[in-house]
């Protein structure tokens, strides 16, 4: 599964959400992802990029819009969300699933509601220890809820350079966790030429999902 990840690029504007929504689309990406973001779900009041956080909040009405230019084309919609809102905004506009950033890795009362109302569920573990990991892993087989969770694995930084990527660790990630899905987040800069046999080698590596961000440009 091929995810467009939109993120944040949408800066809050209307149409340019759905000029991103309608080319991830285009580009024939199964489906598209968008950042969900409400302030005060990620930021106090007094933090410097509080009001930059305020100025990407889209009323509800706009992402109904948006479900309905994803679903109208058979794509599937996803969300990043960071607290009970941007869940029950996920909820009430049919997303077909969340995901559960790495800094929202610990937020477990935020994951166990995801499980609950969502039939996939990605979780970010780019930069989490592996004891860590392991303790959400076994919570999730144990509960029998493995087949909806994907974990992604990806370094953060952007563009990653390609000798950062460090895709042994799909391998281990892929042995350690057998009864998950296990995905790449690709964050390599789109014009460099090996950023495309990045994505064939991890095909070759058999990951489930590849999110790859994507512009207007």
């Amino acid at each position: 599964e091929i995810i467009a990840e939109i993120a944040q690029g949408y800066e809050g504007n209307k149409y340019q959400a759905r000029l991103l929504a309608k080319s991830a689309i285009l580009s024939g990406a199964q489906s598209v992802k968008f950042q969900l973001i409400y302030a005060n779900e990620i930021s106090t009041r007094e933090y410097k990029y509080y009001n930059l956080f305020k100025s990407l909040e889209m009323p509800l009405v706009e992402w109904k819009i948006i479900s309905q230019i994803v679903h109208k084309s058979k794509r599937k919609l996803y969300f990043d969300i960071y607290g009970n809102k941007s869940l029950a905004i996920a909820k009430k506009v049919f997303a077909d699933g969340v995901k559960i950033s790495t800094t929202e890795f610990y937020n477990w009362s935020l994951i166990i509601r995801a499980i609950k109302n969502f039939k996939k569920i990605f979780i970010s573990i780019g930069g989490i220890e592996m004891k860590k990991i392991d303790r959400l892993y076994n919570y999730i087989v144990e509960n029998k809820q493995n087949k909806k969770v994907c974990f992604l694995y990806g370094f953060q930084s952007e563009p990653t350079k390609i000798n950062q990527s460090n895709l042994l660790k799909i391998k281990t990630f892929k042995e350690r966790y057998n009864k998950i899905e296990i995905g790449f987040m690709d964050h390599t800069c789109g014009s460099n030429e090996e950023a495309l046999y990045l994505s064939l080698i991890l095909l070759g590596m058999n990951v489930t999902t590849i999110e790859k961000h994507i512009t207007l440009d």
